[in-house]
């Protein structure tokens, strides 16, 4: 599904696929392989397609996923019971964690993570951002490389995009982008537009912005494997963020 190279088609295609694996969920709950792919999917789906132009929809997926990531570490009584925990109980549960645990770890921080950045106005959502956080911690620690160094992006971002006052430091976030892009060897196109609507934004960069957006618009697509999707969806998304410019600066 991932080397697909038609963004349309991939985007209507996924939905019906994501049904037929709930389908068979029903008949094995704790089938650890459906338990992560439908995790990937629906945190994956909301990502590509849905974050931008439909945000309300993605939020409710975005928790689909994350649920499905929880229900898959559940099968682990080490790792049950974790979206329950406060946040010390947590650090000390991932503890024990390990590194064939850090997929299904990095789908639910990233989709618990994904849904609090659209609830940015409901404070009692935000308060579990630190939850999650702690969660990508540990996918870093374990499985640095998971995900395109999906882990390393998550930092990129988040160091970017909160207020100095609340941790927020853009030199963390450039080392996190550089480290994803030395793990991907440049190559993973989706890294150059999140350091763009995020880093280069922060700093009021317009520069770097449009230098980032430009590689994106000129490099080839699909390079990595399971990248391609991925690739030309950053593609559209470059074009998207070059039409906001004039906002975003």
């Amino acid at each position: 599904f991932y080397g697909e190279p038609d963004p349309e088609l991939a985007r209507q295609a996924l939905p019906a696929q994501l049904k037929l694996m709930e389908a068979l969920l029903e008949s094995a709950p704790r089938d650890a392989r459906l338990l992560g792919t439908l995790a990937e999917g629906f945190c994956g789906y909301s990502f590509l397609f849905l974050d931008d132009s439909a945000p309300a929809r993605a939020k409710g997926l975005y928790i689909r996923g994350r649920d499905f990531a929880f229900r898959k570490l559940s099968r682990n009584k080490k790792l049950s019971g974790l979206v329950t925990l406060e946040l010390d109980a947590l650090h000390a549960a991932l503890a024990r964690a390990e590194a064939k645990d850090a997929p299904a770890l990095f789908w639910a921080g990233f989709g618990w993570a994904s849904y609090i950045n659209l609830s940015k106005d409901n404070s009692a959502v935000l308060a579990d951002l630190p939850k999650a956080v702690a969660i990508m911690e540990r996918v870093l620690a374990l499985d640095p490389n998971y995900n395109f160094a999906g882990a390393a992006l998550f930092f990129g971002v988040y160091y970017a995009s909160r207020p100095a006052i609340l941790g927020g430091d853009v030199k963390k976030s450039r080392a996190h982008f550089q480290e994803a892009r030395r793990r991907t060897a440049g190559k993973y196109l989706m890294n150059y537009i999140l350091e763009a609507r995020y880093l280069a934004v922060a700093q009021q960069d317009l520069e770097a912005f449009q230098g980032l957006l430009v590689k994106v618009k000129e490099a080839p697509a699909g390079i990595l494997a399971n990248a391609r999707l991925a690739d030309e969806v950053a593609k559209q998304k470059a074009a998207q963020l070059m039409e906001k410019s004039d906002d975003l600066f």
